[in-house]
């Protein structure tokens, strides 16, 4: 489950979680709101609301609204009793969400683990870019907590945001959300509705020769052809460029160089420390000690992992064997990369002294890149080169063709000058595919935008660089929109006034059905049209296709007794009567667990935030002090 979770927070998602699990109250402070009077503002679902919940969920609540409204929005300008409120829900949602990571076992080893990491690598707790354990030990000290304390603190932070992370999560769903979601999709409903079916109204409604002339003379604003533009272009390509391009044999031999060289920097290398923190002891010699005796106790074969954990400075992995995973450049300092570049696997270092600590480094896995012979390479090679070699001359042209643009010349002398031939692609319209007007592959949006401007006019030029090609353009003429004979249009006037007759006449019948419902004559009502007819269903479901998608949702958004209409996507309207609904027993509903384990991640995504996650907050026991006051 963990595992799943830290795929899902990576990038933008684990910057989110890693902020949020920092010191809000040190970034923001809390000094503007006041502080509130008392010590316990109350309950949330059993759990105390604390001076350090209210701390946390005010700032939580002023980075909201800074988010929204930028940061310079004064969180102080809203009425008392808004930001009251606010901090409100955000303390619902900080315990709803912590309450729910402890039942789903979020807090544990693994978690804490990450706390500390983010511990770590917030730049609060730093001094020129590295991890300071005074600072963090000053900053956590002067909000009332200690060194293990915070990391308690932060622990369940970072489970909270697990959780929250967890509901739009594709790849979590737990036990229980699969349950509720089961029960949720069994319910069933009972309906009576009147359906006006669309298709079989319009059959029925025959149009004069004289009604469609009339419709076409008052409504000739829908009946202009589109405007038409045509423009005469040229393009290049890498292609036209290949024959231009001799690869020396040595340019060959380089780019292998070169690839054996990055080969040997992509092998993948694990390794370990012991830090000992110079600061932590009396003197430097004292540190230094230490480091040659663990140093020593090493060669002499007693084991890293152990060392580590009683003797490393390191808070996030002493008790993870010293492991700092993969090594990386950009993270870790070049003594780094000296002390372990020579080093085969369960290698172990020489002290490494660093500005305010000591290291030993164990490298304890390396996944070799596989390298391939130049006989094998060398076509390749080649045919990279040459294509290289050809974009770059490409380019070398776009800059020639965007100066003679700039200065106005004809795109015939442009075309003359690279010896190309124009085409012309003509009838192209603002409301279709360019792409069908060009004899080649085109997907630019620059070229629908350069030919459709107001700025462009006839003999307007431009030159466009796709990366993949370089088109001239260049406007040749425009067509203007232009009323179409009624001959021509005939079909779609006969059409929309079809559906103009029918909208309305829908209209009516709805009206004249509630008319019947109150009166007591429906059914003599509907024997007088054919495209309207009753029907009653019984334990009708979510996910049915008995009726349209839209209909079955208003359906399951409504209450017992309510009559409603819904207007479905095919034109028919359906008027419903909400008889009853009814809930699957516990028993069925864990027959049919299984069924719903393999749900598509759409269905399971949208069902389960929409509706379980709302139901945790509706349902959170809160008892707030009547009393809370800035």
């Amino acid at each position: 489950m963990m595992e799943s979770l830290r795929n899902f927070l990576t990038g933008p998602r684990l910057f989110i979680v890693i902020a949020a699990c920092a010191l809000p109250f040190v970034f923001l402070g809390t000094s503007s709101l006041g502080s509130p009077l008392q010590s316990s503002f109350g309950s949330i679902n059993g759990e105390n609301v604390s001076q350090e919940d209210f701390n946390i969920a005010t700032n939580r609540t002023i980075q909201k609204f800074q988010s929204i409204y930028g940061e310079d929005f004064d969180f102080n300008q809203l009425d008392e009793e808004i930001q009251l409120d606010q901090i409100k829900q955000e303390l619902i949602v900080q315990k709803v969400l912590l309450s729910q990571s402890r039942k789903l076992g979020l807090i544990n080893s693994e978690t804490e683990k990450e706390a500390k990491r983010n511990i770590i690598e917030n730049p609060v707790f730093q001094v020129n870019g590295s991890f300071d354990e005074n600072v963090y030990e000053a900053q956590v000290n002067a909000v009332g907590y200690t060194k293990e304390s915070y990391i308690d603190l932060a622990t369940d932070m970072l489970s909270a945001e697990l959780y929250r992370a967890s509901l739009i999560s594709n790849n979590f769903v737990t036990d229980q959300e699969v349950f509720e979601l089961a029960a949720l999709l069994e319910q069933t409903v009972d309906i009576d509705f009147v359906k006006v079916d669309f298709d079989q109204l319009k059959r029925q409604i025959v149009n004069s020769e004289e009604e469609l002339i009339n419709y076409y003379d008052n409504n000739q604003i829908l009946f202009y052809s589109d405007e038409k533009r045509s423009v005469d272009y040229f393009y290049l390509t890498p292609d036209d460029y290949r024959e231009l391009v001799t690869i020396p044999d040595n340019y060959v031999e380089e780019t292998y160089a070169n690839y054996l060289l990055k080969s040997e920097a992509a092998n993948e290398v694990r390794f370990s420390h012991i830090m000992i923190d110079k600061t932590n002891y009396d003197s430097i010699d004292e540190a230094f000690n230490l480091i040659t005796e663990l140093s020593l106790k090493l060669a002499n074969g007693e084991g890293f992992s152990e060392l580590a954990a009683t003797f490393s400075d390191d808070i996030v992995t002493k008790d993870n064997g010293g492991d700092l995973e993969y090594f990386d450049a950009d993270v870790f300092p070049p003594e780094f990369a000296d002390a372990i570049g020579g080093l085969e696997v369960n290698g172990i270092s020489e002290i490494v002294e660093l500005e305010d600590t000591f290291h030993i480094l164990k490298v304890t896995e390396i996944n070799k890149t596989e390298v391939m012979s130049l006989d094998a390479m060398k076509k390749d090679i080649t045919e990279n080169l040459i294509e290289t070699e050809s974009i770059a001359l490409m380019n070398d042209d776009f800059d020639m063709l965007d100066e003679m643009v700039a200065s106005n010349d004809p795109i015939e002398v442009i075309a003359g000058s690279l010896t190309k031939n124009l085409s012309t692609a003509e009838g192209i319209t603002n409301n279709a595919l360019i792409a069908m007007n060009f004899d080649f592959e085109i997907d630019d949006v620059r070229v629908k935008d350069f030919i459709f401007s107001p700025d462009t006019n006839i003999g307007s030029t431009a030159v466009i660089n796709t990366d993949e090609a370089i088109i001239v353009m260049s406007l040749k003429d425009i067509v203007e929109p232009a009323l179409l004979e009624y001959e021509s249009v005939k079909e779609k006037v006969a059409e929309n006034l079809l559906l103009t007759k029918a909208s309305e006449k829908q209209a009516l019948l709805s009206v004249e059905i509630e008319e019947a419902k109150t009166q007591e004559s429906l059914d003599t009502f509907i024997s007088a049209y054919d495209f309207v007819s009753q029907e009653s269903f019984v334990d009708v479901k979510r996910y049915s296709s008995l009726l349209p998608r839209e209909v079955v949702s208003k359906i399951f958004n409504s209450s017992v007794g309510d009559s409603i209409s819904i207007n479905a996507s095919n034109g028919d309207i359906y008027l419903v009567d909400i008889l009853n609904y009814k809930k699957p027993e516990n028993e069925v509903i864990a027959e049919l667990v299984n069924q719903y384990e393999g749900f598509s991640e759409e269905r399971t995504i949208n069902n389960i935030s929409s509706i379980i996650n709302d139901d945790l907050f509706d349902n959170a026991r809160v008892n707030f002090n009547a009393n809370i006051t800035f």
